[in-house]
């Protein structure tokens, strides 16, 4: 029984047109066959919970933007207002302002969500990851004291005295003063305390109304301006975990530049078509 050698047809001299063929077509960019990257398109259109705010990386929007337009740790909620909250250590906290160009946000304790109410709510001390976010510099920060005693009342003036939220005949003392010796006596005299941060205090601008404008808040996250400069949008693989650049044709490292170096291209095709290539030659002579 006779069998045959195929050997010499595939060592042909068709057969490297047929393999340059096939390597052309895998290099050919998806973009330029008509695939567009899903991610490039789910995450070109930035969301908003109602109040104009634009959310995009390195923010979003959890049930609204899929995760990979953002980066872990900073997904935000829409509260009943239309403003768009976060979470920071079990705290919320409404996001007044982001600014991306100095990847900072402004933000105040949910508590002051009340626009219109001029008591001040119970609130918590703010405790900052420092792998997401840091206190910008240049913050003030407010000591509240909450049930203090008569003797407390006594020694200070009525003008730093503020209503509470939680019974007509309560009230918060508010104190700007940093001398710890004075904040530990009153806080002695008091059953709780908090540590507040305001961006500004002073002037025309009175306690109650630095808390309800709130901080300023420094994020860390990766630096999305080379990719945006590129044409793509900015985004995060949570599989492998890391950062991606989403441009039209797939995702990328860093930017949709098409950097590639020719050395890049000697890929285990091109390391075959020169084998057959070669191969068929000895075969030839």
């Amino acid at each position: 029984m006779s069998h045959t050698n195929l050997l010499p047809t595939l060592l042909s001299p068709i057969s490297p047109l047929i393999i340059l063929c096939i390597l052309f077509f895998s290099l050919v960019p998806k973009k330029s066959l008509g695939a567009v990257n899903p991610y490039f398109q789910i995450c070109s259109v930035p969301k908003t919970c109602g109040d104009g705010q634009a959310i995009r990386f390195p923010f979003y929007i959890q049930d609204k933007q899929n995760s990979s337009c953002g980066y872990p740790g900073f997904n935000l909620s829409c509260d009943n207002n239309g403003h768009p909250t976060i979470v920071i250590s079990n705290n919320n906290y409404t996001v007044h302002q982001i600014f991306y160009q100095t990847e900072t946000l402004r933000v105040s304790d949910s508590a002051f969500s009340n626009p219109n109410s001029n008591c001040i709510p119970s609130m918590n001390n703010i405790s900052l990851p420092g792998v997401r976010f840091d206190l910008a510099p240049n913050q003030t920060n407010l000591c509240l004291f909450y049930n203090c005693n008569s003797s407390v009342h006594e020694s200070w003036p009525p003008s730093e005295f503020y209503p509470s939220c939680y019974g007509e005949n309560d009230t918060v003392l508010a104190l700007s003063r940093q001398d710890p010796k004075l904040i530990s006596n009153v806080s002695m005299e008091c059953k709780s305390s908090v540590l507040a941060p305001v961006e500004a205090y002073g002037g025309a601008i009175r306690i109650g109304e630095s808390l309800r404008n709130g901080f300023v808040l420094k994020w860390k996250a990766t630096n999305c301006s080379i990719c945006e400069d590129s044409g793509g949008y900015c985004g995060f693989d949570n599989v492998m975990y890391h950062f991606q650049c989403f441009c039209p044709d797939r995702p990328r490292v860093w930017n949709c530049t098409n950097t590639t170096l020719p050395g890049q291209f000697f890929s285990l095709e091109i390391y075959l078509f020169f084998f057959l290539v070669i191969g068929n030659f000895s075969f030839s002579v």
